[in-house]
């Protein structure tokens, strides 16, 4: 009990004290990929993370290979890594993520494995409306958080010292020629309740480029922001699925109605264009 309360101790001291954690190289044998080489970060409220064939072979479902990926919300790259892996060194995957803490570990995986993966990082959040924004998180170390306009708002009291850039991700892809938008086949958006802020923004990139979406339905939505996420979909010819795993035992569980969105509290979904969708994932 008392080495219980010293740890709980210790942990609310380093959520309200800054600090620049550095980092460490971790190695990971995959069955098909090989040695993978992954920089973790050393922050202590950082979970657990690690690169493993099953995290790969479940985006080999979802994206083309050789094709364009996008990861909005990258964090250290825990994600971005299987996905690259996935598409492949031909291929092209984008990384975003507006916090430097965890930008200047995402850099770091970007410059790793580079006979396997192409992972261009960007220090940019993505916003309907570009610009300046504030970054805000409930923790001092920032190892999670989210932007705004508004210098006091919902993702926590602790604010980095310098504000972030914010870009529109459609006008960002179309002024860089040297990424080819025929080949994209995936968006993963994980962006702490702005998802449908940032799906809105890019619906004619999602319209014209049909991509594969997965997002997270954040647990503090309103109902009226999950029947909009549903709706956007719907009206583009998507089907909605809920997603039920990330690695190895994944299902797809269709959604019919825009209710549906309400029926858990936190989960994550997958938008599958319907001309892709017939039979896809044992659907």
């Amino acid at each position: 009990m008392i080495s219980y309360i010293k740890k709980r101790i210790e942990i609310w001291k380093i959520k309200r004290t800054y600090k620049k954690y550095g980092h460490h190289i971790e190695k990971f044998m995959l069955s098909t990929e090989g040695d993978i080489e992954f920089a973790v970060w050393d922050n202590p409220l950082e979970k657990p993370k690690k690169i493993t064939q099953n995290s790969v072979d479940f985006y080999k479902r979802f994206v083309t290979k050789n094709s364009l990926a996008i990861d909005i919300g990258a964090h250290i790259g825990d994600t971005t890594v299987p996905l690259a892996l996935a598409v492949g060194a031909n291929g092209m995957t984008l990384a975003f993520d507006p916090n430097p803490n965890v930008f200047e570990i995402l850099s770091l995986n970007s410059k790793l494995n580079l006979d396997k993966t192409n992972i261009r990082p960007f220090n940019y959040a993505i916003a309907e409306e570009p610009g300046e924004y504030y970054y805000n998180s409930s923790e001092a170390t920032f190892d999670n958080g989210g932007i705004s306009k508004e210098q006091k708002n919902k993702h926590g009291k602790y604010q980095l010292k310098n504000k972030v850039t914010a870009i529109n991700l459609s006008s960002f892809l179309k002024e860089n020629p040297d990424i080819n938008l025929d080949k994209l086949s995936f968006i993963k958006v994980d962006v702490e309740g702005l998802d449908f802020e940032i799906l809105s923004s890019i619906k004619n990139i999602i319209s014209t480029y049909r991509p594969i979406i997965i997002a997270e339905c954040f647990k503090k939505l309103k109902n009226e922001v999950r029947d909009n996420i549903f709706l956007l979909f719907d009206n583009l010819d998507f089907d909605c699925f809920k997603l039920e795993e990330f690695d190895g035992n994944e299902a797809l569980e269709k959604l019919y109605k825009k209710e549906d969105m309400r029926n858990w509290k936190h989960f994550d979904f997958c938008m599958i264009p319907k001309e892709k969708s017939a039979g896809f994932c044992g659907y």
